[in-house]
C-alpha cells in the first residue's frame, strides 16, 4: 500500500468513526446526505483503485464493506404518509377496494378485520363501532394486557387499501405499525408492490401474529402465490409498542427484512420487475399504520 493510499484509508476510517458510534445497525438514515456524500467518495476510490490494480486487496475488500454497511442507494423520495392529517384520500391519495379503514389521528391508519375461525367460515364477534380513537387506544392496550380483548369491527374476510406509485425494481419500504391480536387465530396481514390494475402480480411482506412461520416473502401471479423466503420464528408485535419493519431489494435481487434494526430475512429474487403501486391486504386481525415510507433508486 501506498503512502498516500494509506493516508485515505486512515481518513475515510476518522470520518466514519462517528457514524459507527451513532449505532451499528448497518442501517443508515435516508436523509444524512453528508454521509452518504462519504459513502460515494469512497466507491469513487474503489473504482479508480481497482482500475489501476494498485490498492491493497485486504484494503480495498475492507473499504467495499464499509461502502456497503452504509450506503442508501435508494436517494428518491418516493411517498411518505404518516396520516397525520386525518385523511387517507389526498397527499398521497389511497383507494379502500374492500372492507374497512379509517385515520385514527395522531395515531396513523387503522383496519380491522375478524379473523375467520378454524372452520373458515364463521363470522367473529360483532361489537359496537368505536370511534377512531377508541379503538386505536384499545388496540395499545389490549396488546399491553393479556386478559383485554380487542372489540372487532362487524367485519369478515379481508379489507384492502392501496396507493398509485411508480416503484422500480430496487426499492426500500421502511413501515412503523402498531398490532394487537393476542387472542384471534388465523390473523395475518400483508402489504408490498403490485403491478396492474388488478394487483395481482407482485411481492409482499407477510406477518402472522402468534404463528410461525411469523413472517413470509411472497411472489404474486394470477391465481398463484410462491412463497421466497420466510422467518420461522415467533414474533411478538402485539407488546403495546410500534416496530419498524424496513425491507430493502437491490439491483441484482438481493432482498433483506429488518425487524426493529435487526436483519430476519435475507434472500434473492432475480425477477426484474416494475410498479404501479402499494396495497395493503388485511386477512385478519388489528394493526395501525403509523408511518409508510418508500424508495427508489433516482434517474
Amino acid at each position: 500500500m501506498s503512502a498516500p493510499q494509506f493516508a485515505c484509508w486512515v481518513l475515510l476510517v476518522c470520518l466514519l468513526a462517528p457514524v459507527v458510534a451513532w449505532g451499528q445497525a448497518e442501517r443508515l438514515p435516508a436523509d444524512d446526505r453528508r454521509t452518504l456524500e462519504l459513502v460515494d467518495r469512497i466507491k469513487e476510490l474503489i473504482r479508480r483503485w481497482e482500475q489501476n490494480r494498485t490498492a491493497n486487496p485486504a484494503l480495498l475488500n475492507e473499504l467495499r464493506e464499509l461502502a456497503r454497511r452504509y450506503d442508501w442507494p435508494w436517494r428518491a423520495r418516493l411517498l411518505v404518509d404518516d396520516f397525520g392529517d386525518g385523511d387517507y384520500t389526498a397527499n398521497p391519495s389511497w383507494t379502500v377496494r374492500r372492507g374497512q379503514f379509517q385515520v385514527v389521528r395522531g395515531g396513523g391508519l387503522q383496519t380491522s378485520v375478524s379473523p375467520r375461525t378454524m372452520g373458515g367460515g364463521e363470522q367473529g364477534e360483532r361489537t359496537r363501532d368505536l370511534s377512531p380513537s377508541e379503538l386505536f387506544g384499545a388496540i395499545l392496550k389490549q396488546a399491553a394486557e393479556p386478559s383485554g380483548r380487542v372489540p372487532l369491527r362487524d367485519s369478515t374476510g379481508s379489507s384492502e387499501i392501496s396507493t398509485a406509485v411508480a416503484i422500480g425494481n430496487s426499492f426500500a419500504i421502511r413501515v412503523r405499525m402498531a398490532s394487537a391480536d393476542k387472542n384471534s387465530s388465523r390473523a395475518r396481514i400483508e402489504f408490498g408492490p403490485y403491478r396492474g390494475d388488478g394487483r395481482e402480480w407482485g411481492v409482499r411482506l407477510a406477518y402472522n401474529p402468534r404463528e410461525r412461520p411469523s413472517f413470509e416473502m411472497l411472489r404474486l401471479s394470477p391465481g398463484r402465490s410462491v412463497i421466497v423466503e420466510t422467518y420461522d420464528v415467533f414474533s411478538n408485535l402485539e407488546d403495546g409498542s410500534t416496530h419498524e419493519i424496513e425491507w430493502r431489494r437491490e439491483d441484482d435481487g438481493a432482498m433483506f427484512v429488518l425487524l426493529n434494526d435487526r436483519e430476519i430475512i435475507r434472500t434473492v429474487d432475480r425477477a426484474t420487475d416494475f410498479f404501479d403501486g402499494f396495497t395493503i391486504v388485511n386477512s385478519g386481525g388489528d394493526y395501525v399504520f403509523e408511518r409508510i415510507e418508500i424508495f427508489g433508486m433516482e434517474r
